[in-house]
């Protein structure tokens, strides 16, 4: 085997695990996509299951038209391709929106069952920001 077959045997290696971790990257940011679409467009149009934990977490129904907006304004954000400042705004936010949810279910006296649907989206958002490629970065 020599230097050149080495080299290039090491650059597809490189490339096929990059591709993994680009495919790895997408699953989470989907997950986080589709469901920031669903929780937002059932916040914004009132619509079970998700409006009637709002509710049961205290909040205003008025709120879920604010907080349903910005969970779909996030998901493109995180789709949308260029403007990496506004996909770091969007993880932020989402960020919020999770931990906000575990406080709120806690301060309700909500059991650990309540808990592992924003624990899981924080798990994945934190995921697909880790993941995300160097075009999709502020600083590249």
């Amino acid at each position: 085997m020599t230097t050149a077959d080495t080299l290039e045997g090491s650059a597809h290696h490189r490339l096929t695990s990059s591709r993994r971790w680009l495919i790895v990257y997408w699953v989470f940011t989907l997950w986080i996509v589709l469901e920031s679409l669903w929780a937002g467009v059932t916040d914004i149009l009132h619509l079970p299951p998700l409006f009637s934990v709002l509710l049961h977490l205290g909040y205003p129904a008025s709120f879920g038209v604010l907080l349903g907006t910005w969970k779909v304004l996030g998901a493109i954000a995180l789709v949308a391709p260029r403007h990496p400042l506004v996909k770091e705004w969007a993880y932020a936010g989402l960020f919020f929106d999770f931990s906000a949810a575990i406080y709120a279910h806690l301060s309700v006296g909500d059991g650990p069952v309540w808990l592992i649907g924003p624990i899981t989206s924080i798990g994945a958002l934190a995921a697909s920001w880790a993941l995300r490629p160097q075009t999709r970065r502020l600083a590249t």
